[in-house]
């Protein structure tokens, strides 16, 4: 008898783990190592008024994705804003030299954050990005992409 209960329990335990398993989960980054000695954010001056600003750029792999790298670039606020940038990001990896132009703009406040995706190729790459034309330092990244 109790060997039917727990073939019963384990039978239904079973049928619940497959269908919580077919439900639809969110996609989510997987972990990207990645090495930035310069740091991530850059510094730079707007398109207009000299109004100087940060901006942030941020790396993840891109879920389900794989080659690819999601930049997310997020302007910090500018003084005497509103102002933006294009921030350029270059790279080089198993796909080649490429690079990609972004433009983020925003006042004194944080700005929306404008994402993209890169196609860098799997293995080890190097990846670089500074405000364009350069008007400050540059941030730059060694990450191997899934």
């Amino acid at each position: 008898m109790n060997i039917r209960r727990l073939g019963a329990g384990l039978a239904a335990s079973l049928g619940i783990g497959v269908l919580g398993g077919a439900t639809a989960v969110p996609a989510h980054a997987d972990p990207l190592p990645q090495f930035a000695p310069i740091g991530t954010t850059l510094y730079t001056f707007g398109d207009a008024n000299f109004c100087a600003g940060a901006i942030s750029v941020d790396l993840e792999a891109a879920p389900k994705r794989p080659g690819f790298v999601r930049a997310r670039v997020t302007p910090q606020g500018y003084l005497s804003g509103p102002c933006g940038n294009h921030v350029m990001i270059g790279w080089v990896g198993s796909a080649g030299f490429r690079h990609q132009d972004v433009y983020v703009r925003t006042g004194a406040q944080r700005g929306k954050t404008v994402t993209v995706d890169l196609w860098v190729g799997m293995g080890p790459a190097k990846i670089m990005s500074s405000s364009w034309p350069i008007q400050g330092p540059f941030a730059e990244w060694y990450l191997y992409v899934p």
